[in-house]
């Protein structure tokens, strides 16, 4: 997941990848008080935790998509057409799966919030 903030001085969107699922897991991992470098003026800003936002991940869409098509098109080469029909459905499911799991693992992340 990715966790996103605006620089205070040139107020652009800014992002780190963390392992953390919420707020408290990030607390633990980089404290109250999380300062990064601003990858678009370099200014070291310093911010709460609760004003950081989650987005989901995009790469793991497509990623996980391609998956889907490849393994979409080797079943093809190994099972009989007709059998595509029922397992294709199942496949594609896959990124839609994936996709709401990002979907409400931000939306998790983001609807908690700590209190000093």
């Amino acid at each position: 997941m990715q966790i996103y903030y605006y620089c205070k001085s040139c107020r652009k969107e800014n992002s780190f990848k963390s392992n953390a699922s919420n707020r408290f897991e990030l607390k633990e991992e980089r404290g109250i008080q999380i300062s990064e470098r601003c990858k678009k003026c370099g200014t070291i800003t310093e911010r709460h935790i609760n004003r950081f936002h989650a987005k989901p991940n995009k790469i793991r869409y497509l990623i996980v998509g391609l998956g889907g098509i490849i393994l979409t098109i080797l079943l093809l080469l190994i099972i009989p057409p007709i059998f595509i029909v029922f397992v294709f459905p199942s496949i594609m499911s896959i990124p839609f799966m994936s996709w709401k799991k990002e979907l409400r693992s931000a939306s998790n992340f983001n609807r908690v919030l700590i209190h000093d």
